[in-house]
């Protein structure tokens, strides 16, 4: 159910077969190396008879609409690389309630904030923002991202000094 959902919001036309068995395969697609449509699942749990969602990739698939909040529902998600598509709208702060490693946005429309829930999310390795339309500072919670190892931000429009707490992200090794 909170795949339809997703997958209604940023007006997915290549998720319009959601079935209990989705997470078999039913939703991967690749068209070239940059454009594809993948879900990945775990189906580990209770005897191999439960799945959750681990990872989501839709790249370059033209997708529009806003990002949704109902991400958050997917409590094993990993990893969301939306790259680029057209998805307008603000990051949702109910992605500071998810467990990724990776949050790829990168090429889409997205404007606003990035919200200070994202320095919420302790397990992120991963934050690509870049080339799209954020504004504003850098929020001071993402300064306790201690496991983030990569960051990109540039083709925005943030503003404000460089904080001084990206020297708390030790394990980064591009900014």
């Amino acid at each position: 159910q909170v795949l339809e959902t997703i997958s209604s919001s940023p007006q997915n036309k290549y998720w319009s077969n959601i079935s209990r068995g989705s997470c078999g395969g039913g939703l991967n697609q690749i068209f070239t190396t940059k454009i594809f449509s993948n879900v990945t699942c775990d189906c580990s749990f209770n005897s191999s008879s439960v799945c959750h969602v681990t990872n989501i990739q839709l790249k370059g698939l033209n997708l529009t609409g806003v990002l949704p909040a109902e991400f958050a529902n997917l409590s094993y998600l990993r990893e969301i690389d939306l790259t680029r598509n057209y998805i307008n709208g603000s990051i949702p702060t109910t992605f500071g309630q998810v467990r990724l490693t990776i949050l790829s946005l990168l090429g889409n429309r997205i404007s606003g904030s990035i919200p200070k829930e994202i320095g919420d999310i302790a397990t992120l390795e991963v934050l690509t923002l870049e080339d799209n339309l954020l504004g504003g500072p850098l929020p001071q919670n993402l300064g306790s991202l201690s496991n983030l190892t990569r960051l990109r931000i540039d083709g925005s429009t943030l503003c404000g000094k460089i904080p001084d707490f990206i020297g708390n992200w030790t394990k980064l090794d591009r900014l």
